[in-house]
């Protein structure tokens, strides 16, 4: 990652994050949205968010020289990129959205008439869960697959297997809209929490559920970052040249 003030503005988000992978923690922090904005450059961010453009550069060069394994998952192949999503990012989603979802009913039901706004975060959230379900499902019995025989295909030097979709372009801009969506409502939960700062009388529970509820974004963040950034493009650079 360029340590120069002037080439590390007009690199774009997802540059940052995929060179090297601490960078995700530095813009999650700031709010900084560099999944389905990542097309956007470190300056148009920062002007974006009314976020001081000096203090994003001054964390993102603390972090010192990327080390060795720092790209995160951007330098394996597209079969491991799907199994990585897959073990790690659809898992947890899966393991977390039950556990969300009981502390929100239990909030809402306890501090609802003092703190109306939890009635919102829990529909958001679970209008989000409804659709990382359907998501998920779609990417894991249809997409997936095929990004993984292409892949085979591709080390094997055989012929790409026949696509059910015609391009990848067309369930891969699926995908992205669905990303979007996501997108959106993540950045309706950080309003509504007040940035996921639970408030001065909030108990254990309410301060336990917005950790998690910013640990939620902080993985979708990546999750979503890893197909559209990492992913997406290398499978489609691959179905180009085995055309």
């Amino acid at each position: 990652m360029p340590t120069n003030d002037s080439s590390l503005l007009k690199m774009t988000l997802a540059e940052i994050v995929t060179a090297d992978s601490r960078t995700a923690a530095v813009f999650d922090g700031l709010g900084l949205d560099y999944c389905c904005h990542g097309h956007d450059t470190l300056l148009d961010s920062c002007v974006d968010r009314a976020v001081p453009v000096s203090a994003v550069v001054d964390q993102l060069v603390a972090l010192g020289p990327a080390p060795e394994g720092s790209d995160g998952d951007a330098s394996a192949d597209l079969t491991e990129i799907v199994h990585q999503i897959v073990t790690r990012h659809h898992r947890y989603v899966r393991e977390m959205t039950p556990v969300i979802t009981a502390w929100l009913e239990k909030l809402t039901g306890r501090h609802g008439t003092r703190h109306p706004e939890l009635h919102q975060v829990r529909a958001t959230f679970l209008a989000l869960a409804d659709e990382m379900d359907a998501h998920m499902q779609k990417e894991e019995t249809m997409l997936f697959p095929f990004i993984e025989g292409l892949d085979g295909a591709a080390k094997q030097q055989r012929p790409a297997p026949p696509s059910p979709f015609g391009t990848l372009l067309n369930p891969i801009r699926v995908m992205e809209s669905d990303h979007r969506e996501a997108g959106d409502a993540l950045s309706r939960l950080r309003v509504l929490t007040n940035g996921y700062v639970p408030p001065d009388d909030a108990c254990t529970t309410y301060r336990l559920c917005y950790r998690e509820l910013a640990a939620f974004e902080a993985d979708l963040h990546r999750h979503v970052h890893l197909e559209n950034h990492v992913l997406f493009p290398r499978a489609i650079a691959l179905e180009g040249t085995m055309a």
